[in-house]
């Protein structure tokens, strides 16, 4: 983790610091910046200059890195969408994958995704 987003969870629970930490890499990836630029609880995904068709992509990177199965990924496609669209920040998307579970992905099922 980055001493950068380190000291932006310090509140946080380990699962939903670890899934953060997880969302803002790849939300970075995708909307090819500097993961130092994407803030937790402040980033706006829509302002950072993303639209719903990288949203998707996102979300489909996020669920290939938790390898969720393809029966669960449409569940939580819907829920990390809906999500995206009331507060389009990382923290919460990462609250909800904390919700179900997941922290920091397995060095094996990170080498898989």
């Amino acid at each position: 983790m980055t001493d950068n987003l380190a000291a932006q969870l310090p509140d946080q629970p380990g699962d939903a610091a670890a899934a953060a930490e997880v969302v803002s890499r790849i939300w970075a990836e995708v909307l090819e910046v500097s993961p130092d630029s994407v803030d937790v609880h402040r980033s706006d995904f829509f302002e950072m200059g993303g639209y719903s068709l990288l949203a998707l992509q996102a979300i489909g990177r996020i669920l290939a890195e938790y390898r969720v199965d393809e029966v669960e990924a449409v569940e939580w496609e819907g829920e990390l969408l809906n999500r995206l669209f009331e507060n389009a920040t990382p923290m919460t998307q990462a609250e909800f994958l904390a919700e179900k579970g997941c922290g920091a992905p397995s060095a094996a099922d990170s080498a898989h995704a």
